[in-house]
């Protein structure tokens, strides 16, 4: 093991240790630190990751694992939707797992992360509202749309598989200042003379 996938499989394993205390923002924590390893692994040049696309694949079912395993604390409806969401997530990465064949992840889409932040924030903000089975499907159909949409081009499309994360990030942030550069330069055009005769 190099010491880049040490570093950060450390972090992958210590963050998500959060959402047993505190399951919404170590959830959140959770998923931010899963988003922006792949950053890590190209910004860190301390001798390469072995075989990452595996490798993360048991780092998010480590912290989905121990998401469900809070799950179990809550009421019978919530924890059934999440143990059964978790399930067929788990059930998506053996198939995958054992075949390779990718598309499987799209067919078995992590829905439960979604749910369970949601039902976090609804157990933290709303304790009052209570999730029967017709709000729950409601629920289910919001966040399973957004989620469908990521796995087609994560796991079917594969449109990030040649993306760099650091080229995205200066492409983004490039684009961010150059909008306020040039909604900002006419202000300061106005006032640069008036900062000159105040002088």
């Amino acid at each position: 093991m190099t010491v880049e996938t040490f570093i950060i499989v450390l972090i992958r394993l210590l963050v998500p240790v959060t959402i047993l205390r505190w399951p919404l923002v170590g959830g959140v924590l959770s998923l931010i630190v899963d988003a922006l390893d792949i950053v890590l692994v190209t910004l860190l040049d301390l001798g390469g990751v072995w075989n990452y696309h595996a490798l993360d694949k048991y780092l998010d079912m480590y912290y989905l694992t121990l998401e469900v395993a809070v799950a179990q604390r809550w009421e019978a409806l919530p924890r059934w939707t999440a143990t059964a969401l978790y399930g067929y997530r788990l059930a998506g990465v053996i198939l995958f797992e054992a075949t390779g064949i990718r598309v499987f992840l799209f067919f078995f889409p992590a829905l439960f992360e979604n749910f369970f932040l949601f039902n976090a924030a609804r157990l933290q903000f709303l304790p009052t509202y209570e999730l029967t089975p017709r709000r729950l499907a409601f629920w289910l159909t919001v966040l399973l749309i957004p989620k469908m949409v990521q796995e087609y081009f994560i796991h079917y499309r594969r449109a990030l598989d040649d993306v760099v994360a650091v080229d995205v990030i200066e492409d983004v942030s490039g684009a961010i200042l150059d909008w306020f550069r040039d909604r900002l330069r006419p202000l300061v055009d106005f006032l640069s003379p008036l900062l000159k005769k105040g002088r």
